[in-house]
């Protein structure tokens, strides 16, 4: 799941319009009614033969970078949005597109270096703010990330993220109480199975029984729509081989995402059991297949972390 809330939700690449150029023809550059491929061919020709003023040759090259990053290609995403921020040094949605770009490399101080930049320019972007605490979370910086997300709280108290993100530090910090309070409050707002399920986990961390809710956001039989095999493994009614096979997919990138994801809990399952060794290879599973967006990743590098200080010296 992304780490806003598949929401995650929040941490997706927009796409940007620019009107600009009168063009006869579709597609246009930062469009939405062509393929990807065919947005970014009008983009580089509207860029190479359009005669733009410098802001919308910003914003042409910001539409394309958009582009190439929805295709995954965050390196030529880079590129555009720089220059994007060369020719407009305060184009802030710039700063965090390529942010999130610089995110799925993995480059996290370069990625906080344009979260600052684009909540200067833009104070009250509360995107921004989550964005800057998955990464101070990633790097173990639990005080930056709860700050982020206080902040979050204050600028949008009714939406989840704030919650569910400031539940989730605290889980990795070891404040399972105060996470599980977070976790409710986030389920109150908005309910779902990944906020009933990091529930869950936190108050049997807490030794505070957590099945209840479980149970009514997904039912008791372990079966249907994803993640609801893995709600069944924590309710006693799936093994870690059902969820693994309930993994599977014939899409591609969807068994991939479930398989991180079914690593990930698992591990999490046998964390509860008191089984740390098993866990910990299937927590470096989830972290290298993970998407660098999904928690499961961020949750992954976290309890890693945390394993490793448990560890005898």
């Amino acid at each position: 799941m992304s780490r806003v809330w598949r929401a995650a939700a929040i941490l997706l690449i927009a796409l940007a319009a620019t009107r600009a150029h009168a063009a006869d023809k579709e597609p246009q550059c930062g469009g939405t009614t062509a393929s990807p491929e065919a947005h970014i061919k009008a983009c580089t020709r509207l860029i190479e033969f359009g005669s733009l003023t410098r802001p919308d040759l910003a914003k042409a090259y910001y539409a394309r970078g958009t582009e190439w990053a929805n295709q995954g290609n965050h390196d030529r995403a880079i590129a555009d949005f720089t220059v994007a921020v060369e020719l407009e040094p305060k184009f802030a949605s710039a700063y965090y597109n390529r942010a999130l770009s610089r995110s799925e490399k993995g480059d996290a101080d370069l990625a906080i270096a344009d979260y600052d930049t684009a909540l200067q320019l833009a104070p009250k972007d509360w995107k921004a703010h989550v964005g800057r605490a998955v990464e101070w979370t990633v790097k173990g910086e639990y005080k930056h990330a709860l700050a982020d997300y206080e902040a979050v709280i204050r600028l949008e108290p009714q939406t989840l993220t704030g919650y569910f993100g400031r539940g989730r530090v605290r889980f990795y910090a070891g404040e399972f109480t105060s996470a599980a309070s977070d976790f409710a409050r986030a389920y109150q707002i908005e309910p779902g199975m990944y906020t009933a399920l990091w529930l869950f986990l936190a108050r049997k961390r807490a030794d505070i029984a957590g099945e209840k809710t479980l149970a009514q956001e997904a039912g008791t039989t372990g079966t249907g729509r994803w993640p609801a095999p893995v709600i069944g493994l924590f309710l006693g009614v799936n093994n870690p081989e059902a969820v693994q096979k309930a993994a599977t997919d014939l899409n591609v990138r969807r068994q991939r995402d479930q398989r991180c994801e079914a690593n990930f809990y698992i591990a999490q399952w046998h964390i509860l059991r008191g089984a740390r060794d098993a866990a910990a290879p299937l927590l470096n599973d989830a972290r290298a297949s993970c998407p660098s967006s999904f928690i499961e990743h961020e949750g992954a590098v976290a309890e890693l972390r945390r394993l490793d200080s448990q560890r005898p010296r």
